[in-house]
């Protein structure tokens, strides 16, 4: 079990601690574009988080020896990703257009699950098999919260768009 929660009240950057408290990584998103970095564990070990085209394409994990997994959006309209690693096949998904919980699917099973600790908290619960690599486990945290704050700000555009259109009218 893992928790993630931002490391200061307007940040960008979380920390995740394991079911002991203790710190095993940190995850920073750059201020544009689905770019940024993941400190894993004590080791200071960093991998980038970057997309392969400019809107479009992969997000790929790539390590100090390389790359080490890839997410792949699975349709513009769901919020949820294919995860190359290994040679093994992830599936990260919402199952409600209503809820930000994510699970985690290998096979046709769950596996584990992403769960917010509130409405309108940024502190989540991540429940991850202790068999994956800790490094692939900080980028499902990742991607997480990528699809997160993509869900919030365009719950913010169109709600904007809904205030506007009131006003005309």
């Amino acid at each position: 079990m893992l928790t993630a929660a931002p490391k200061g009240w307007l940040s960008r950057d979380y920390e995740v601690r394991d079911a002991s408290a203790q710190r095993v990584g940190d995850i920073r998103f750059a201020l544009w574009q689905a770019r940024g970095t993941i400190w894993v564990g004590d080791e200071d070990r960093v991998c980038r988080v970057s997309r392969r085209g400019v809107l479009f394409g992969p997000i790929l994990l790539t390590g100090p020896v390389g790359k080490t997994a890839q997410a792949t959006k699975l349709s513009a309209f769901t919020r949820a990703f294919a995860i190359e690693h290994g040679g093994r096949l992830f599936i990260l998904r919402s199952p409600s257009v209503w809820f930000r919980e994510m699970r985690l699917v290998e096979n046709d099973h769950e596996i584990g699950n992403a769960v917010p600790e509130g409405v309108f908290s940024r502190r989540a619960q991540f429940d991850l098999p202790e068999s994956l690599p800790l490094e692939l486990q900080l980028f499902i945290v990742w991607l997480a919260y990528f699809v997160w704050r993509r869900w919030q700000d365009s719950s913010v555009s169109f709600s904007g768009v809904l205030q506007t259109e009131s006003r005309r009218g």
